[in-house]
């Protein structure tokens, strides 16, 4: 991939581009991503330039045989790591290598432009928990090892690093604190606190945020070829995420079924809370519905639901801020909110919130999902009890 090809502020791309011509590359370095960015594809240029043999002071040249091999992610001295588990495919002694025709297919088609959850649905493991695993972790001590092939370069990218199965972290201090010969270890985290504080003090930092709006909007005017009202409205939508902002239509489909889901579940922790000394009204069928609805998502789209329940809490708090006009929602959520704003106030949002971000954990911790549902519920029933003047008195 090419520097030009991806989607990132220029000034990231410069920082990494003098470190080449500088000769200054950091033999273990994390970009710490925010979501939605083009993180995966600018480490694959990063790496692809490195190893060029013919680059210029901006890009690589794209038709020596080492940018070929990039090109195609066929290179001997460029290895991927990422979240797997086992499949209908792979039944046992599961690792990365056993995917990358399926990892290769979706870096290309997607011009790596892709979020954790379209992996763990093109892997079909969307009930699954994923990580870089003990034989991942193997491989990469194998590997490191090894001269390079061909390139000047032997380069590791790391995908999610945070998935790397914890126990196994620390047999990897050594390889990025003292790696053999020119090794390059490049480790993509989006939750950079769920690594090891070992691991992150052996890293150079590189940040990769987000884009700012006007030219979040030019990009999106360009790439979808819209005008750039439409591209204000995506921007605002989105809240600048690239990946989303280009599957526009899987977006529209997550984000309803998370709105519909969230105001259900607000819905039951109302009625819960406001019949409370009425059992025959609380209307346990409905609740019991949106349970098992929840409890038969994949993990990866239950926590997927929650952060999204958790903006909209923030926007609740805002809104009751007097900060109204930091609120970017659609039509529906806009229409809904201004109904729901009050139950979410000074008084409770806190509590709202480290509830929602403590089932968060608890699904990272495989807890039975029927009954942590069941609980948030019961919870945030409560909560809205305590916010809502009305239902105090």
């Amino acid at each position: 991939m090419l520097f030009s090809e991806i989607f990132v502020p220029q000034q990231t791309k410069q920082l990494l581009i003098n470190t080449v011509n500088n000769h200054r590359v950091s033999h273990a370095q994390l970009f710490l991503a925010q979501s939605g960015t083009h993180a995966l594809g600018l480490a694959i240029a990063y790496a692809q330039y490195i190893n060029c043999k013919n680059k210029t002071q901006t890009d690589s040249c794209d038709v020596c045989p080492s940018c070929l091999k990039y090109k195609n992610l066929a290179h001997p001295d460029l290895h991927f790591f990422f979240p797997n588990a086992l499949t209908s495919k792979v039944k046992k002694d599961n690792e990365s290598a056993s995917f990358y025709d399926e990892w290769r297919e979706i870096v290309k088609t997607t011009n790596a432009l892709f979020s954790l959850d379209d992996w763990y649905v093109k892997l079909g493991i969307e009930n699954k928990q994923a990580y870089i695993n003990k034989n991942d972790i193997a491989r990469i001590l194998e590997l490191q090892i090894t001269k390079p092939y061909e390139a000047e370069y032997k380069v590791f990218i790391i995908w999610m690093a945070e998935k790397i199965y914890t126990p196994m972290g620390h047999k990897l201090l050594k390889s990025l604190e003292e790696p053999d010969g020119k090794t390059l270890f490049i480790l993509i985290s989006e939750n950079f606190e769920q690594l090891l504080p070992t691991i992150i003090s052996r890293l150079q930092l590189v940040k990769i945020n987000r884009f700012n709006t006007e030219d979040f909007v030019n990009i999106i005017s360009q790439k979808l070829d819209c005008s750039r009202d439409e591209s204000i409205e995506i921007a605002s939508v989105t809240e600048n995420n690239l990946i989303d902002a280009l599957h526009a239509d899987k977006r529209e489909m997550v984000e309803k079924e998370n709105f519909n889901r969230f105001v259900s579940m607000m819905r039951s922790a109302y009625r819960i809370c406001y019949f409370t000394n009425k059992p025959d009204k609380v209307l346990f069928p409905e609740t019991a519905a949106l349970i098992k609805e929840l409890d038969s998502l994949g993990r990866e789209k239950q926590k997927s639901f929650l952060r999204y329940a958790l903006t909209m809490v923030r926007k609740c708090v805002l809104a009751n801020g007097g900060a109204s006009s930091l609120v970017k929602s659609s039509s529906d959520e806009a229409d809904w909110l201004a109904k729901f704003t009050p139950f979410i106030n000074h008084r409770n949002g806190e509590k709202v919130v480290t509830a929602i971000n403590d089932a968060i954990a608890n699904i990272e911790q495989n807890a039975h999902t029927g009954i942590l549902f069941t609980d948030l519920i019961l919870l945030l029933g409560q909560l809205v009890q305590y916010g809502d003047e009305r239902l105090r008195k």
